[in-house]
């Protein structure tokens, strides 16, 4: 619940209880179930129309489709030349940020675009279309590959939103010398021991130069000497299978979202970025210096890969590292 609603309904329950104690305890008893009854009608009615749209949500975004994106992906593919990617996340719940990012993203020329979930505050097919879509059509013809983050559940929590854009909850492709490997750790669960022998299986292909992987929620060690605060937003189910296969396999980077701003630091020689400021309010969790709107630039050529971060700095988009 967002913080301005939960503030609300905190004042709205005190109010109750203060009438109670000070007119009637029976004020406060009704009072408190209206305000129950009013919420469970809410989720009840967004559970009804969770999959209101998804349909022909479905049929709008077969272009969009990851099946439909690397077939074009493929196509396009130049082996040997040098090509880059950009990499953002969490741009749902405003309509102001997103189109801005994504138009600077779309001047960076890269080959796709990765984005590391909370595509839309709710996970309902209304919201795809009116928010997200329009974001995929600033992008073309550049494919955009996405891991569905929490928000993206939907009132089922079964990603039904993100499943007609997308399709499947799991990519893995090469790209030049590349593999680029994500799955879905937005779900209730987090990550599962499924999702870790995904990645397994998929890192462990026939030998490649650099690997990638993309995750929604980052693991709770990524959070140590990070966050401002003692309670963790990461996952901790399999974080320490998560870690050593990162280490095994020799991945390059590990993109994550969830916590809204930016970081990055290294953890057992890889790198481990959270790019998480697309759009969503910025997150009160991290340093100051952390707390910017970003994407990141990679580039890959015959040398290997480097890397750019874009922040917005006092209304200004700055480069660096």
């Amino acid at each position: 619940m967002p913080k301005k609603k939960r503030l609300i309904l905190i004042l709205a329950i005190l109010s109750v209880i203060v009438a109670g104690v000070f007119v009637n305890r029976w004020i406060a008893v009704a009072g408190i179930a209206a305000i129950a009854v009013l919420m469970g009608s809410k989720r009840l009615f967004r559970y009804a129309r969770a999959h209101k749209g998804s349909e022909q949500l479905g049929q709008d975004c077969r272009p969009y489709n990851t099946v439909a994106l690397l077939e074009t992906l493929k196509a396009a593919e130049k082996p040997g030349e040098p090509f880059s990617f950009v990499v953002l996340g969490d741009n749902r719940a405003t309509k102001k940020i997103p189109p801005v990012i994504h138009r600077l993203a779309r001047q960076e020329n890269p080959a796709f675009l990765f984005n590391t979930g909370d595509l839309v505050r709710f996970g309902t097919a209304v919201e795809y279309v009116d928010r997200y879509l329009p974001l995929l059509r600033i992008m073309e013809p550049i494919p955009v590959f996405s891991v569905p983050g929490n928000h993206d559940r939907g009132a089922r929590n079964d990603f039904a939103g993100y499943r007609a854009v997308q399709g499947a909850e799991r990519f893995s492709f090469d790209y030049g010398p590349c593999r680029f490997v994500g799955v879905n750790n937005g779900k209730r669960a987090r990550m599962e021991e499924d999702d870790i022998a995904y990645l397994r299986r998929e890192l462990s292909k026939s030998p490649i130069r650099q690997k990638f992987v993309f995750i929604h929620i980052p693991p709770t060690y990524f959070e140590d000497g990070l966050v401002t605060v003692s309670k963790r937003r990461g996952f901790v189910k399999c974080r320490g299978e998560f870690r050593a296969l990162m280490t095994e396999q020799q991945v390059d980077e590990v993109f994550m979202g969830h916590i809204h701003g930016y970081a990055s630091r290294m953890v057992d020689d890889v790198r481990y970025t959270l790019t998480a400021g697309a759009g969503a309010p910025l997150s009160k969790r991290l340093p100051v210096e952390a707390q910017v709107y970003n994407y990141v630039v990679c580039h890959v050529d015959t040398q290997g890969y480097r890397r750019e971060v874009v922040r917005c700095i006092d209304g200004e988009w700055v480069r660096g590292e």
